[in-house]
């Protein structure tokens, strides 16, 4: 199994079948030791990185993909984001992108 959490635009339907040809099953889950960023990515897209100290963490979304769909999604987000594992708050391992 391949986790991926999304915080951002990979939880729209609609670019999930653009993207996967599907829409993804998921469920809300919590990333701790991160924050959002005040930055944006191309100027326009929400970025995480680690949290510089307490912070309530990112809200979002964990689903199961497939190793190809995974590298479609390092193919759509970009340079502008680097991919990490990390451990959700349900015990889940995901990989999730966050600021380079």
């Amino acid at each position: 199994m391949t986790f991926l959490f999304s915080y951002g635009t990979l939880q729209d339907r609609n670019i999930q079948k653009q993207l996967f040809h599907r829409e993804l099953i998921g469920s809300p889950d919590l990333l701790l030791g991160f924050e959002l960023s005040q930055k944006m990515a191309y100027g326009k897209y929400p970025l995480i990185s680690k949290a510089s100290d307490i912070a309530p963490g990112v809200t979002g979304m964990v689903y199961d993909i497939s190793p190809t769909e995974l590298e479609q999604a390092d193919a759509y987000e970009g340079e502008e984001y680097t991919r990490v594992l990390v451990k959700l708050q349900s015990g889940k391992k995901a990989w999730v992108y966050i600021a380079k």
